[in-house]
């Protein structure tokens, strides 16, 4: 119910404020604690009571006091009153207090703009397509409350919608130009919400046995890839992310601080893969690539151990261009290792796995120096003994190597990568642990590769003189067809329990297929989103000004288009009012008597037709000041009348223009007749 004005003072929207308003706050209410929101709703309620039954708002001394210890709370809660989290709280706190206190439309005016602070205060937490949307429902009520606020009268509901609606639709296309034009800054603009002290997402930079099985749960997004071209094979899908060469006897750790190497030309264009990564957030400096890299976005470094790093933490989704060579290993073509490498990648503790160096030993005395044949024979091992890969391996205690290779003999992809460098250390081959992420869902829908952090797995390179850092997998051995079919692979062979999202197979019911159809559907709208929104870092926007022949790190460029933009979009108003500006529709015969108007008014003005004036009366005008034209006019007028007024069939209609047309062409278009005058008799 609308109140226009109470001796308290003008309420009017008030009763649409207390709606607009909380209905901004909620989504705040899984990110703040219960007590934020419990006063946020005792305020908002106790506003709502004072407005139904016409009471004074609370007095200044009372505001004060709730003020401090509101204040005093939140300093408790989050120990400062700075910061995503506590600022938000102190800002929905400022809402409901002045609410409460609301006299007159001032108040209401102040509470609704900090409604739309609450609204940005949102994308702090979440920034997902429906947080998007929900954000344009918030807005349009908070509009709608202040366009009612403003408003001499009470605007009916439907009314106040519909005006929203339309200051909304005027204002996106504001909107899209300062989002693609307003110079960007790296990450969010607020800071990363996630404190760096947090576990962070994916792939860790040390490897311990079970550290990847434990990501087998965690089916959310770590990248999704669109390719220009053919998609590679399965089996050639290996995604290098971490490359471990250090040690310990059970921890196996990356080493970033590598020296910069420039990246390899590939011998053959046509086996070159390009793609496009969007990576989700995972506070490291490790970037994803496919195996080989031969092209790298313009903030990342290939290192020598072909390990790619960006300048700084991901700390937002970002998206990047890369190519990938698949056929040129690391060092392809050298002759020798460095020695200092070469000694870290044969670094094995003195007492670390006893058991499977003295059996690496009878395979060297077996093979001599034929280390491929060394690497059969461990790969040879893995697939004719009763190893086993298991989705859920048991822990292993004191050596892990041994234990796993003589006893559990059961383990996941990282068990055999850490076994499998073993081995080769202990026989002498310069060995390495390579982590990242193999197969991926190809989603139809949408055509683009999506990497969950359970596709992680683990890998091994050995060093072969004169091929470089060749790709050896003992997955491969054990478990083929999690290489050739990825996840899914193992869906049906372990007889495990398995996660659900690899449940796809044959003999769904169709309310499961309906449930996987929308989560296809699901992902692929925020792909969308993601991909062209929240990925739209400034890298991508230096690629957009370049397209443009501008530079988005020169204010003048960006001055250039924010102008160019804005005044296209000031043309584009004017051509649409213009094009929609009322028109009068004149028939056949109208424009005919326009042109005759035209024509007779050429040498006096005053003779043209006016707009209230019959045809009638104007040729009877026309014909007392140019009697020359008397025959003409008054046959146009009666041909005239005829043709519009007369039930004629279209042959008769036709007749009568033609003959509109003649008579206009008898109206002659030089200077009339002067007459002179007669000489009077003496």
């Amino acid at each position: 119910m609308n109140r226009p004005a109470t001796p308290h003072g003008d309420l009017r929207g008030l009763d649409l404020a207390l709606i607009a308003l909380p209905v901004a706050a909620l989504p705040h209410v899984w990110h703040q604690p219960p007590w934020i929101t419990a006063l946020v709703v005792l305020a908002i309620a106790t506003r709502a009571w004072l407005l139904a039954t016409g009471r004074a708002a609370p007095s200044l001394a009372v505001m004060s006091v709730l003020a401090v210890i509101a204040g005093g709370l939140t300093l408790a809660q989050f120990g400062t009153v700075f910061g995503q989290e506590a600022g938000t709280a102190l800002l929905l706190v400022m809402i409901a207090f002045k609410l409460l206190e609301t006299r007159n439309r001032r108040d209401i005016v102040i509470a609704l703009f900090l409604g739309y602070f609450v609204v940005v205060t949102t994308y702090f937490f979440d920034q997902s397509i429906l947080i998007a949307a929900y954000s344009l429902l918030a807005t349009g009520l908070l509009t709608a409350a202040l366009i009612q606020v403003h408003a001499g009268r009470f605007i009916p509901r439907r009314h106040l919608a519909r005006q929203a609606g339309a200051m909304l639709l005027h204002a996106l296309p504001f909107m899209l130009i300062l989002f693609f034009v307003f110079p960007r800054i790296e990450g969010p603009l607020w800071g990363d919400p996630q404190r760096e002290e947090s576990a962070r997402t994916g792939l860790s930079g040390e490897l311990n046995p079970g550290d990847i099985a434990s990501l087998l749960q965690d089916e959310s997004t770590a990248l999704r890839v669109e390719f220009d071209d053919d998609v590679p094979p399965l089996r050639a899908q290996y995604w290098r992310a971490l490359v471990m060469t250090d040690f310990d006897g059970r921890r196996w750790s990356a080493d970033e601080n590598r020296s910069v190497i420039d990246l390899p030309v590939a011998d053959d264009d046509d086996r070159v893969v390009h793609y496009t990564a969007t990576l989700e957030p995972t506070r490291a400096r490790y970037l994803p690539v496919l195996d080989y890299p031969s092209a790298l976005p313009e903030d990342a470094d290939l290192r020598a151990n072909y390990q790619v790093l960006r300048d700084r933490r991901i700390t937002s989704r970002i998206q990047y261009s890369a190519a990938a060579d698949l056929v040129s290993a690391p060092g392809a073509g050298e002759a020798a290792l460095d020695p200092q490498e070469r000694g870290r990648a044969l670094h094995l503790p003195t007492s670390a796995a006893p058991r499977a160096r003295a059996e690496v030993a009878l395979w060297r005395a077996t093979h001599g120096d034929d280390d491929r044949a060394i690497i059969q024979e461990a790969l040879r091992r893995f697939a004719s003994e009763p190893y086993r890969y298991t989705l859920q391996p048991p822990r292993l205690q004191d050596d892990t190597t041994d234990r796993f290779l003589f006893e559990t003999q059961a383990g996941y992809c990282e068990h055999y990568a850490s076994a499998f460098a073993v081995l080769m250390r202990a026989a002498g081959i310069p060995a390495r642990v390579v982590t990242g992420y193999q197969g991926g869902a190809w989603q139809t829908r949408g055509e683009y590769l999506r990497l969950r952090n359970a596709d992680a797995h683990a890998w091994n390179e050995v060093w072969l003189d004169g091929e470089g850092w060749v790709r050896v997998d003992p997955t491969a051995a054990i478990a083929p067809e999690r290489i050739e079919q990825g996840l899914a692979g193992l869906a049906s062979d372990t007889g495990e329990e398995i996660p659900g999202f690899l449940r796809r197979g044959e003999g769904l019911s169709w309310l499961q297929r309906a449930r996987f159809g929308l989560e296809d559907w699901g992902d692929f709208v925020r792909f969308r989103w993601e991909s062209w929104v929240l990925a739209f870092d400034p890298e991508r926007q230096r690629e957009l000004f370049a397209r443009l022949g501008l530079d988005a790190q020169d204010w003048r460029s960006v001055l250039i288009a924010l102008g160019v933009g804005f005044g296209g979009l000031a043309l584009l108003a004017f051509a649409w009012v213009w094009l929609r500006r009322p028109r009068l529709r004149r028939s056949p015969a109208d424009r005919l008597l326009q042109r005759l108007s035209r024509r007779i008014a050429r040498h006096d003005r005053g003779l043209a037709r006016q707009p209230h004036e019959p045809v009638d009366a104007w040729t009877r005008r026309v014909r007392q000041a140019r009697p020359d034209l008397a025959e003409p006019l008054a046959a146009f007028a009666g041909v005239y009348n005829h043709q519009r007024f007369a039930p004629l069939s279209p042959d008769q209609r036709s007749d009568d223009l033609d003959r509109l047309r003649s008579l206009l062409q008898q109206v002659p278009r030089g200077k009339p007749p002067t007459t002179k005058p007669q000489a009077g008799r003496a």
